[in-house]
């Protein structure tokens, strides 16, 4: 697939047009988000220059590492990001943080702001909401690096902006805000566009019985061996096996003992490093393997590509019904807290009485993922 169709514009051309100052156009929707015209502004160019060379793939695995390694699928049993608690999805954004630093080999910044990019202060935010960033009052005058990634819409985001009093909104008791919509969004310069596709999260892709059985409680090369048997005709990932079998060298699950298995029962376990294996995918599964990192299992007599034909309708309904079921449960429960606030906050008289607790918040996201959960089996079965 063009690389342009799948993670939008090039960010080159973007900053192109945002220089020659272009008039504001109003925004149809988030993948048609224009950025303003502020005046010429050096350190955005100097962040933008450092960050845009391969920033989607690269933004795109920090995103996909920082929110794998807080499910932490081995020792939990965990599959999205739903099933852990808010201090865990608190955590997230300070992961994502310490990974672009490292990815990037990012010194921290000054006047408390986190990376010092050649020269230049830049502070990373984290939302997984899309405009939800909160911009503490430190990092007015400075250039704020927003990200932003949801495995249940399966998009993320990544932009520049230098953060003004003008175009903040709001505030909690933290004295953070938001980024003003459409006013301040528009100022956003972006690295990657935002509704472009996240690295998948494979696990909910799956029926419910083919991921029970992956993460059924056993040793990490137990259930490497049943996903490369229950996903066989599909592109597998160095960062799925990691996270299920919880083993930094992969490859060490398909030498000797484990791969021989795999081979006297009728699958090949193939990777995309050796010439001879891409060639053997696109004989057994027509599967087109570029690089070491990515996988696959396929059976020796080359059924799989009939057999993943057959139970592809069923995979795709059940991770659509959940997305979609998780999604307006989720945002409905946002609605109804919002609402819950309002009337706390008018009635009122010394201090602010919060209708919802934190309790109550986990107790209904764990009754909508089960409901979402069960949506998507129901549907998943239709096709089945």
């Amino acid at each position: 697939m063009d690389e342009q169709l799948l993670f939008g514009s090039d960010p080159v051309e973007q900053r192109g047009a945002y220089a020659r100052r272009a008039d504001k156009m109003a925004a149809t929707s988030i993948g048609q988000l224009i950025p303003s015209t502020p005046e010429a502004d050096r350190g955005i160019d100097v962040a933008f220059d450092f960050f845009s060379p391969d920033v989607s793939r690269r933004m795109g695995a920090i995103i996909r590492k920082a929110t794998d390694e807080v499910i932490a699928t081995p020792r939990t049993r965990r599959w999205t990001l739903d099933q852990c608690n808010d201090q865990e999805k608190g955590y997230l954004g300070v992961n994502i943080e310490n990974i672009v630093r490292g990815e990037y080999q990012l010194d921290e910044g000054s006047a408390g702001m986190d990376f010092d990019v050649r020269g230049v202060d830049v502070d990373c935010k984290w939302s997984r909401n899309f405009g939800g960033w909160q911009i503490p009052p430190e990092a007015v005058g400075h250039i704020c690096l927003l990200v932003h990634g949801d495995d249940v819409t399966g998009e993320m985001a990544v932009g520049l902006i230098r953060i003004r009093d003008e175009i903040l909104v709001g505030g909690n008791r933290d004295g953070k805000r938001t980024i003003q919509s459409p006013g301040g969004m528009s100022e956003i310069l972006w690295l990657v566009q935002p509704g472009t596709p996240i690295p998948e999260n494979f696990l909910m892709s799956l029926r419910k019985e083919d991921r029970d059985a992956i993460l059924a409680p056993r040793g990490g090369d137990a259930r490497a061996l049943e996903l490369f048997k229950r996903c066989e005709g599909m592109i597998i990932h160095r960062h799925t096996i990691e996270s299920i079998g919880q083993q930094v060298d992969e490859a060490r699950r398909f030498r000797g003992e484990t791969r021989q298995r795999l081979l006297e029962e009728g699958f090949e376990v193939l990777n995309g490093h050796w010439k001879a294996n891409r060639e053997r995918a696109l004989e057994l599964g027509g599967l087109e393997l570029s690089n070491g990192s990515q996988w696959a299992c396929l059976r020796t007599d080359g059924s799989s590509p009939a057999r993943q034909a057959a139970l592809s309708p069923a995979r795709q309904a059940e991770s659509r019904a959940y997305r979609k079921t998780f999604s307006e449960q989720i945002t409905a429960e946002r609605r109804a807290k919002k609402r819950a606030r309002k009337a706390a906050k008018a009635a009122a008289t010394h201090e602010a009485v919060n209708l919802i607790t934190p309790d109550d918040d986990a107790e209904y996201a764990k009754q909508a993922f089960a409901q979402a959960e069960s949506a998507a089996v129901s549907a998943g079965t239709l096709f089945a």
